[in-house]
């Protein structure tokens, strides 16, 4: 049956239903999961589900969101780019959510329902949740197309606590390592049909790396209302948070100095929220319901970042001034430096005494102004027919957002006179003028889409979907015009199915089998950056925008769950096949410099196992992952800092950089007494190639393993002491590797240093303890 049958099938049996006459009927668990709909179960249809409740939230006392599901999900890794526990690459599965421009965005994030991916750039800033605050996550596996964009390989849903199930006061007080200090604040009541909930979290920090210190700030509303007819929430949701993370460090630096030891700084994030978002459930009668939600939300998000130099001293029209190229460049090829709001033959010996020998040091600035607003709704059947139970739903929504995005490159001054010198930078209050971009753009994306859920009373379950999107990119330059600009529309469309079947006629064991596909089209942030003749910087320095094609992943997943009392296991096979996957081609000699490119093809395939067990007063959870995640076309790799040389050759076959191939993860829970428990947690992680290395030819990241425990102790019914200690053997290892050139910062000061591997070191050992009183 090809996709456009199935839409056939699918509308006929709907309007088949809604036809009949309206009966009482038992509700069946929802197979054909939509990001408005209630949390997922082991029903789930298109693919698998892994969730972690607000009891596992709140017993394992991790510092943010990421480090509880890296610990908690399988097949879920972080990789600690910028070493800040707020800003962590998220993946899964071969997959990508993270903070940062210039990787691929292969996962979908939504909060109570809605998107949260930024609209610029698909990114995902963790920062902006509070832990405190989430009742529950829930990961679907898959490319389900009802998640719409970006669900290459998984969505990721949350939902934050209300008033009816959190119906009391919490204040809780932490204190940890490396300067840590937390004040969380939880109120929560309700009446009969009403109930309020307020969350409000102060965090900061020093940092355990040189030089990076961060605060949070954080705040959730929840007014939900309940009655037989209609549900209704509404939350408010604020954030002010400034981060350091200062990023990958040269290997050598490490043993030379110190573990804590960073490149050159700041790299700093600043980011502000203001979100208000409704969602509705009404029954329309005993067989229909009608869900939808709408929002609004306004995001800006500041980067400030230092680094050494591309530019030069030299002689241009009589002047001493700055010219852009490398060290080994001909003398022809440097092309004099544009000064903003100068004219072209002014040089730099003409506005400032500074000599440009002394002029090392860039201080990069960037701004993104987010307003984004849009509304799903669906209607949902339930219904028997046929001796089947069956459910169908049919929605449609609109996301759309306008962006301003604007950024300049400061020449500096780069201290690294001696090792005595912190690497900052500081500005001269002169900028480049071809690396400023000011860019104004609109996106509007329009999605309908439907899904059919079948129970028959053999064990046997069907589960077929449908999305078709259309999305628009209106990009106006406003500092050009015309050819070499950022001008262009962008369109985008595309239909995507899904099917999904389980049978469980089997006792305590469930066989489940699925094939899903969907799309997501080039972000405004990799169009902006897509020329080869004219690479560009991130986060700064947009060019031309050649059009990019649009992703497309099909996914292929079978498994089998087996369950009985207080136990369960299961074990997926699963196959991604991605088309026109978008990567970020380096071009230049630091990591951010480079353009988005499309790729013909790439796979992610492997076996994931999960287990637990309830016996007793333990708890113990395990899980297996194999991951080979490949190119499978042929194309150069620049890489013009690899160890190898430049334009290096990727064949099929070759593993995709930043990724283990097995992972493991334990988890081990004892409940002493009612009162008292203690947990612990294994994490393990073979090696990965660094980025940079898509050809396999130079030696991989080590893998690694790390030992965390907490506890928990009420000391009475309103007072209770929790502990966590993160890395318990203070394993020194990393999670993530790149290459740069370390002597351009460090050569004078370190002559011997000549590695270009560079390292994400994890965080050594921490402690935290918190105090919580509940009234």
């Amino acid at each position: 049956m090809n996709r456009f049958s199935a839409v056939i099938f699918l509308l006929s049996v709907g309007f088949y239903a809604y036809g009949e006459e309206e009966q009482q009927i038992e509700k069946i668990s929802i197979h054909g999961q939509t990001p408005i709909s209630p949390h997922g179960n082991e029903y789930y249809l298109l693919g698998s589900v892994q969730q972690i409740n607000s009891d596992t939230l709140s017993r394992s006392n991790a510092m943010s969101l990421t480090e509880q599901m890296n610990s908690s999900l399988a097949s879920l890794n972080i990789n600690d780019v910028q070493n800040n526990p707020f800003q962590p690459d998220v993946q899964y599965r071969g997959f990508t959510a993270s903070p940062l421009l210039g990787l691929p965005q292969g996962l979908s994030v939504y909060l109570n329902g809605v998107r949260f991916n930024e609209p610029f750039g698909d990114t995902v800033n963790w920062d902006l949740f509070s832990l405190s605050s989430i009742d529950n996550v829930t990961l679907y596996s898959g490319s389900n197309p009802i998640f719409g964009q970006n669900t290459l390989g998984g969505a990721l849903s949350l939902t934050t606590k209300n008033g009816f199930d959190f119906n009391y006061n919490e204040v809780s007080l932490q204190l940890g390592s490396f300067g840590q200090q937390q004040v969380n604040f939880q109120f929560g009541g309700s009446t009969d049909k009403w109930a309020y909930y307020i969350n409000a979290n102060s965090y900061r920090e020093d940092g355990w790396r040189d030089g990076s210190p961060s605060e949070i700030k954080q705040l959730l509303i929840n007014i939900s209302y309940r009655s037989p007819n209609l549900v209704a929430d509404l939350f408010i949701a604020g954030n002010d948070n400034k981060m350091v993370g200062n990023g990958a460090v040269p290997v050598e630096l490490l043993s030379l100095q110190s573990s804590t030891a960073i490149y050159t700084q700041p790299d700093e994030t600043i980011t502000q929220l203001g979100m208000i978002g409704l969602n509705l459930q009404t029954n329309l009668s005993s067989n229909y319901s009608l869900n939808g939600n709408m929002y609004y939300r306004h995001n800006k998000i500041a980067s400030i970042n230092g680094d050494d130099s591309d530019y030069l001293p030299c002689m241009f029209s009589g002047s001493i001034t700055l010219c852009e190229g490398d060290d080994d460049d001909e003398v022809e090829a440097l092309e004099a430096v544009i000064f903003k709001g100068f004219d072209e033959t002014i040089g730099l010996s003409d506005l400032t005494n500074i000599n440009a020998e002394d002029v090392d040091g860039t201080r990069n600035t960037g701004e993104t102004d987010n307003s984004s607003y849009g509304f799903t709704v669906q209607l949902v059947r339930h219904d028997s027919f046929a001796e089947a139970e069956n459910e169908f739903i049919i929605g449609l929504g609109v996301d759309k957002a306008s962006i301003d995005f604007s950024s300049d490159s400061e020449f500096a001054i780069l201290h690294n006179d001696t090792i005595y010198d912190d690497r900052s930078v500081s500005g001269i209050g002169l900028f480049d003028y071809d690396s400023t971009v000011k860019l104004k753009t609109e996106t509007s994306h329009y999605y309908l889409y439907f899904v059919n859920s079948i129970d028959l009373d053999n064990g046997l379950a069907l589960s077929l979907a449908g999305r078709y999107n259309e999305s628009q990119i209106k990009m106006n330059d406003l500092i050009e015009s015309g050819p070499g600009s950022l001008d262009g529309l962008h369109k985008y469309h595309r239909f995507n199915s899904a099917i999904g079947l389980s049978y469980s006629g089997f006792d305590n064991l469930t066989l489940k089998v699925s094939y899903s596909q969907s799309s997501r089209s080039p972000s405004p942030a990799e169009l902006s950056c897509a020329d080869e003749e004219d690479p560009c910087k991130l986060p700064n320095g947009f060019v031309s925008d050649p059009p990019l094609a649009q992703v497309v992943v099909t996914t292929t997943e079978a498994g089998v769950i087996y369950h009985q009392p207080n136990q369960q296991y299961s074990l997926t096979l699963y196959s991604s096949i991605s088309e026109n996957d978008i990567i970020f081609q380096q071009a230049g000699n630091k990591p951010s410099q480079g353009y988005f490119v499309n790729i013909d093809e790439t796979k992610r395939q492997g076996v994931e196992f999960s287990s637990f067990f309830l016996f007793g007063d333990y708890h113990l959870s395990a899980s297996y992952n194999f991951l080979d995640a490949t190119f499978e076309s042929s194309y150069i790799s620049f890489s013009p800092v690899n160890p190898q040389g430049p334009n290096r050759q990727v064949s099929p076959g070759d593993t995709i950089p930043g990724q283990p191939k097995h992972q493991v993860k334990l988890s081990l829970e004892r409940e002493f007494t009612e009162k008292f428990n203690v947990g612990g947690e294994y994490i393990y992680s073979s090696s990965q190639f660094y980025r940079g290395d898509e050809a396999n030819e130079n030696s991989q990241i080590a893998g690694h393993s790390v030992v965390n425990l907490y506890s928990n102790y009420d000391i009475t019914p309103q007072l209770a002491l929790s502990f966590r200690l993160d890395n318990l053997f203070n394993h020194q290892y990393f999670t993530f590797g790149t290459y740069g050139e370390s002597e351009e910062v460090l050569g004078d000061i370190y002559p011997d240093i000549s590695s270009v591997a560079f390292v994400g070191p994890a965080k050594p050992r921490a402690f935290s303890v918190s105090l919580n009183y509940q009234f």
